[in-house]
C-alpha cells in the first residue's frame, strides 16, 4: 500500500485478500484450462503471467497490513550478546528505531480513533476467548496438542494467538514497523555536549547503561561509574567487558560495600587550589535559611586547617580534619613552631621564651582558659615576635574565640567527619600511605585518567545514604577540580605524553547513575566546561524533581538539565519529566476522515421525487503535539526517544542474551581483585631489587 494519500487506513481489513483469490484462481483457470477461456494458449499463459503477478502484488499488501497490525499488539524479539554490540569510535550504537515524524504521530492518533476498536481490543473479542478455552481444551490429549500449538502460535497470520500481557502501549514502536527498523547512532563528536537519560524505576535505564559502558570500555577510552545503589549486574557488566577487552590489569573497583576488596581514595586529598577542600566539606552542610551561616564559618574553619597543614607537609584526609577540627591546638602549636624555624635568625631563642611562659604563673585570659598551655604560650612568644603570616594570624584568631562558643558554630561539620572516618569505611577514605601492608591501591583521577583505567564506583546508598551522598559528592568536586586542570594545562601536565592504542587523545567517559544523588554546584562549570578536556557525561535519573529537592531552586535544577544537550526519555511517570521533551517538538497536522449521511423531504406538490439522502466522506485536519506527555508516561519497558541534534528517534533497547552466563553475585570480582591487588604489590616489592641490579 501507498503511502502517498493522506489517509492511510491501516487499520481496516485486509480487502486484498479477496482480490489475491479472485487473481489466484484466474491464473490457475487459464494456466490448467485455456479451452474454458475460449482462447488459445499462448494468450492463456500471458493472462496466467498477469494474473499471478497481480496476485503476487495483492498477497505482499495484505501480508505487510496483516503484519502491522500483528504488530501493533505483539512486537518481535530481539535479543544480541554484548559482543554483537557495534563497537565504533565514529559513532554510539544506541537500539534500533526510527526518526519519529508526523506520520507516525498520525498512525498512533489514528489506533486511538474509537472505531478501530476491533483491532487493537481482539484479546475482548468472544471468537478469541473461544480460541483460549479450545487451545486450554486441545492441550490436555496428545492427539490434540498440535491443535493446541496452532492456535497458540505467535505470528501475524494466526488471528488467534494469545496476546502478552505487557506493560505500557506497544502501538508506540508498532507505528514505525511499516518500514524496516535500523540501528539508532549518536555522532561519538556530539557526546561532549552531555547526555540526559530519565526514566522511573525499572525500566531500562541500567540496560542503557550497560550497552554505552561496553561501547566506551571497547573503544579504549577511559570510564568512570558511579553507581550509588552499588548494582553487582552493572559491577560484573563492567568487569566482564574489561576483561573482553583486554584491559583487566585497568580496572578499579571503590565500593562502600565491600571495603575489604575495595580501592582506597582520598577525597580531599587531591586539589588545584587550597580552598577546594573546604569547598567539598562544606557543601555537604546543610545551606537552607539560617544554616548558611554556620556553613559560612565551618568553611572557614576548615579552609584555616587546610592551609595550616598543607604548609607543613601534612596529608589532608577526613581523619586530619575530624582530629585537628574537634581540637585545633596541636595544629596550632606545630605551624607556630614551624614558623619561628623559617624565621630562626630572626629570633633564635623561641624554644626557650616559650618553655618559659608554659612554667610560669601567668594565667591566660577567661577565654581561653580551657586550651592547651603550650598553644597559648606559642600564641604569646608569636605575637611578641612582631612576626606576620597570613595562616598563622587566621590560626591564632580562631584560637582567640572561646572555645565553647566557637564548638557550637562548627557543630553540624564533626557529626559529618565521624561518619566518614568510621569503620572501614574511614580506612578507605582517609588511607594511610605509608602501610606497606595494604595491597588495596590508592586512586587518583589524574592519574587514572592518564593510564586510561576504567573504575567502578558502587556508594551502597541503601545502607548508608547520607554517607554516599557525601562521598559522591566528594568524587565529583574533585573530578570537576581534575577537569579544570586538564583543561588549562593537559592530563600530562609535564609528564610524557600518554596516549590510547591507537595513538589518540582518550576521551573520558562518566555516566552516572542516581545522578540527583551526586549533582551539585560545581556540576554546572563542569557541563559548561569540560567538553574541552575531552569529558563526556552521561546523567541517569529518574525525575526532574530529584534535582529540583537536591538543589532546592527549580531555576537551578532547570540550569543543569539544560547543560545536557541530548535527551533521552524512557517511561516517566512525572508529567513535568516528561514535558522536557515534549515542549521542545513542533506542533504536526493529523488528518481525520469523518463519515457525513443525511437525507431531505421534497415540498413540491406532484413531484416524482419524495425524498433524497446522500453519505460522503470528510477528510479534516487538526494540529497536535508532534509527542504528547502522556505517551511518555505509557512506554513499555526497554523503550525510549532519543532527542539528538534536534531529531527525535524512537528506538528499543537489545535483550543482552548472555545474562544468565553472568554470574549473579561479585564473589568472582572479589576474588579476581584480591590476585589483581596482590600481583600489584608484588610487583612494588621487586621493584627495588631490580634497581639495585641496574645499578
Amino acid at each position: 500500500m501507498s503511502t502517498k494519500y493522506p489517509i492511510e487506513q491501516l487499520l481496516r481489513p485486509p480487502v486484498e485478500l479477496a482480490a489475491t483469490l479472485a487473481y489466484g484462481c484466474g491464473g490457475l483457470l487459464a494456466l490448467l484450462s485455456p479451452g474454458l477461456l475460449l482462447t488459445v494458449p499462448s494468450v492463456a499463459y500471458v493472462l496466467a503471467t498477469f494474473c499471478f503477478y497481480r496476485c503476487a502484488v495483492r498477497t505482499h499488501t495484505a501480508v505487510r497490513l496483516l503484519r502491522y497490525q500483528h504488530t501493533l499488539l505483539v512486537l518481535p524479539w530481539w535479543e544480541i550478546s554484548s559482543s554483537q554490540i557495534p563497537i565504533s569510535k565514529k559513532d554510539l550504537f544506541l537500539g534500533r528505531g526510527f526518526e519519529w515524524e508526523a506520520i507516525h504521530t498520525q498512525r498512533h492518533h489514528d489506533c486511538s480513533r474509537r472505531e478501530r476498536r476491533n483491532i487493537l481490543k481482539r484479546y475482548q473479542t468472544r471468537a478469541y476467548r473461544r480460541a483460549r478455552a479450545l487451545e486450554s481444551l486441545c492441550r490436555r490429549w496428545l492427539v490434540t496438542r498440535w491443535l493446541a500449538w496452532a492456535l497458540s502460535y505467535q505470528a501475524w497470520w494466526n488471528p488467534y494467538s494469545p496476546i502478552p500481557r505487557v506493560e505500557g502501549d506497544t502501538t508506540l514502536h508498532a507505528v514505525g514497523l511499516w518500514e524496516e527498523e535500523s540501528d539508532i547512532t549518536q555522532p561519538q563528536s556530539e557526546r561532549v555536549a552531555h547526555t540526559f537519560v530519565s526514566g522511573t524505576t525499572r525500566v531500562g535505564k541500567t540496560r542503557l547503561c550497560e550497552v554505552l559502558v561496553t561501547q566506551d570500555i571497547h573503544n579504549d577510552d577511559v570510564v568512570i561509574v558511579f553507581d550509588p545503589k552499588g548494582d553487582a549486574e552493572l559491577l560484573i557488566r563492567c568487569w566482564s567487558e574489561a576483561i573482553k577487552a583486554g584491559r583487566e590489569h585497568q580496572f578499579y573497583m571503590f565500593h562502600l560495600g565491600y571495603p575489604d576488596i575495595s580501592c582506597r581514595y582520598n577525597p580531599v586529598g587531591s586539589f588545584g587550589r587550597i580552598t577546594e577542600p573546604a569547598s567539598r566539606i562544606a557543601s555537604q552542610l546543610p545551606g537552607e535559611g539560617n544554616s548558611a551561616a554556620f556553613r559560612e564559618f565551618a568553611w572557614r574553619y576548615v579552609n584555616v586547617i587546610s592551609r595550616a597543614g598543607t604548609e607543613i607537609g601534612k596529608r589532608l584526609t577526613y581523619e586530619f580534619y575530624l582530629q585537628y577540627g574537634a581540637d585545633i591546638d596541636p595544629l596550632l602549636t606545630e605551624y607556630l613552631e614551624y614558623i619561628f624555624s623559617k624565621n630562626e635568625d630572626q629570633h633564635p631563642h623561641w624554644r626557650r621564651h616559650i618553655q618559659d611562659l608554659i612554667d610560669s604563673n601567668e594565667k591566660p585570659d577567661r577565654t581561653m582558659s580551657g586550651r592547651d598551655r603550650r598553644a597559648w604560650a606559642s600564641v604569646q612568644v608569636y605575637k611578641e615576635s612582631e612576626l606576620f603570616d597570613e595562616v598563622a594570624h587566621a590560626l591564632v584568631k580562631t584560637f582567640e574565640y572561646e572555645k565553647s562558643f566557637y564548638d557550637k558554630l562548627v557543630a553540624s561539620l564533626f557529626p559529618l567527619l565521624e561518619k566518614l572516618s568510621s569503620g572501614k569505611t574511614g580506612a578507605l577514605l582517609s588511607p594511610d600511605y605509608l602501610d606497606l601492608n595494604d595491597d588495596r591501591p590508592i586512586i587518583e583521577w589524574r592519574s587514572i585518567i592518564r593510564q586510561g583505567g576504567i573504575v567502578y564506583i558502587g556508594l551502597d546508598a541503601l545502607s548508608d545514604p547520607e554517607v554516599a551522598s557525601a562521598v559522591g559528592s566528594a568524587m565529583f568536586s574533585d573530578l570537576t577540580s581534575t577537569a579544570g586542570g586538564i583543561y588549562k594545562f593537559g592530563s600530562d601536565q609535564g609528564l610524557p605524553r600518554f596516549e590510547g592504542a591507537d595513538g589518540k587523545k582518550r576521551k573520558v567517559c562518566l555516566h552516572l547513575d542516581e545522578f540527583n544523588e551526586l549533582v551539585g554546584k560545581d556540576f554546572v562549570p563542569m557541563a559548561n566546561k569540560a567538553g574541552g578536556a575531552g569529558f563526556q557525561l552521561t546523567a541517569y535519573t529518574q525525575t526532574l524533581s530529584d534535582i529540583i529537592v537536591r538543589f532546592g531552586d527549580r531555576a537551578k535544577a532547570g540550569q543543569v538539565v539544560g547543560n545536557l544537550g541530548t535527551l533521552i526519555m524512557l517511561r516517566v511517570k512525572e508529567l513535568e519529566t516528561a514535558e522536557l521533551l515534549t515542549k521542545q517538538l513542533p506542533d504536526v497536522e493529523v488528518n481525520h476522515l469523518a463519515l457525513r449521511s443525511g437525507a431531505s423531504d421534497s415540498s413540491t406538490i406532484g413531484s416524482a421525487e419524495h425524498f433524497s439522502s446522500r453519505t460522503e466522506q470528510h477528510a479534516s485536519t487538526q494540529r497536535v503535539p508532534l509527542l504528547h506527555p502522556g505517551d511518555l508516561t505509557r512506554l513499555p519497558k526497554g523503550q525510549a526517544y532519543a532527542f539528538i541534534g534536534g531529531r527525535l528517534y524512537k528506538l528499543r533497547l537489545p535483550m543482552l542474551n548472555d545474562e544468565h552466563t553472568l554470574p549473579q553475585d561479585i564473589s568472582f570480582v572479589a576474588d579476581a581483585m584480591r590476585k589483581q591487588y596482590k600481583a600489584a604489590n608484588d610487583d612494588w616489592a621487586v621493584m627495588p631489587k631490580r634497581w639495585e641490579g641496574a645499578a
